[in-house]
């Protein structure tokens, strides 16, 4: 090892120091990004410190913190060049959905420019329609079965019907009762442990009004609930009534005004270095103050199959259970809870299937 640069150290020791904005001075390698592009057909040139030209003139400009004097005029681009070291399936959706975002991956060599990728492999199943549909009928025919005609009166297509059928596969065949699962109380696992998740747009809210009140307003405004707090309403025995759970979840299809149905947004908790002396009251009135969880489903059979199931205030009970295994905040009572709807479904599939086949029971 050479000698310690001791004059560096120095002169950091002077004072002043002065401060300097974090990032400032960083270089990005576009090495590889340059390289993708030209295998792509673009073959681009740094034109300047934070932009590209391609061969047909337009500018792509990488996002830095190093600015232009105020007073120097930008030259503008048409695109905004996206390189990031992980692509995430957020900048894809960004790349394919805006014309104006040149995105480039250099890791699976891939490329997307003027809202569609022009190299490397493309993802499969991103149209998520099918997979919902497939959910959908697997909850239909996990505890009763049901014929072609019932899941399309369902509200299905015939044409998702038969799609749905060939994607489940050998999970499901066809009876002198109709369509049904295989294996007896088969699709209740797989329904609740393989399910995506409902996608879409989830937001925190707080309320002073108690769990099963805030559930009332909330179906009234055409939510469904799901998860623990099912169990305060009425005729429903999957769930132990048991102490109220941390957050009340609901679905809805459309937008909410949830302000004026009492809500107010949630603020996130900050850490403070100092606690101040009346830092416990803080605490039982922020534990008092019940918190709700609003979901606009990306998947539109969430509505359709409780309907189906003659509910008009909560969802399925495999999208409940569902919820409760998804819980960010699941403690012993959600396990418990999960347990209990996931036995019952078991036990109503079985009886089901002795029902329908005249076994004895």
């Amino acid at each position: 090892m050479g000698p310690a640069l001791e004059w560096v150290t120095a002169a950091y020791g002077d004072k002043p120091q002065i401060t300097m904005p974090y990032g400032l001075g960083d270089t990005t390698d576009l090495t590889d990004a340059l390289a993708v592009l030209k295998l792509a057909g673009h073959t681009a040139v740094v034109e300047s410190y934070d932009t590209i030209r391609l061969p047909d003139g337009r500018r792509a400009r990488f996002p830095t913190s190093t600015q232009k004097p105020r007073d120097e005029l930008a030259v503008p681009a048409e695109l905004l060049l996206l390189a990031p070291r992980t692509v995430t399936t957020t900048q894809i959706a960004l790349a394919e959905q805006t014309t104006t975002v040149l995105l480039v991956d250099v890791d699976r060599r891939r490329v997307w420019v003027d809202g569609k990728q022009v190299l490397g492999s493309h993802d499969r199943w991103k149209d998520a329609a099918p997979i919902y549909v497939t959910f959908a009928v697997a909850r239909m025919l996990a505890v009763n079965g049901s014929t072609f005609d019932g899941l399309v009166r369902a509200g299905l297509t015939p044409g998702q019907v038969d799609d749905a059928l060939a994607r489940l596969g050998k999970r499901v065949h066809r009876t002198d009762n109709g369509w049904e699962s295989r294996k007896i109380g088969g699709l209740v696992d797989f329904a609740i442990a393989c399910y995506p998740g409902p996608g879409g747009i989830r937001t925190r809210w707080r309320s002073d009004l108690s769990l099963p009140e805030q559930a009332e307003r909330l179906i009234s405004a055409g939510c469904l609930i799901s998860g623990r707090g099912i169990s305060d309403r009425p005729g429903y025995p999957s769930i132990t009534k048991r102490p109220t759970p941390y957050r009340l979840v609901a679905f809805s299809p459309d937008e909410v005004d949830m302000t004026s149905l009492g809500f107010e947004p949630e603020v996130p908790t900050v850490t403070m270095f100092v606690v101040p002396a009346d830092a416990s009251s803080i605490a039982d009135e922020d534990e008092q103050r019940a918190s709700t969880e609003l979901i606009i489903p990306a998947d539109p059979t969430i509505f359709t199959i409780a309907t189906a199931s003659g509910y008009t205030d909560r969802t399925d009970d495999i999208i409940t259970a569902n919820t409760l295994l998804r819980a960010d905040t699941r403690n012993d009572d959600d396990t418990a809870a999960l347990e209990e709807v996931r036995n019952r479904l078991q036990f109503l599939a079985d009886t089901g299937y002795d029902l329908r086949w005249n076994l004895p029971s």
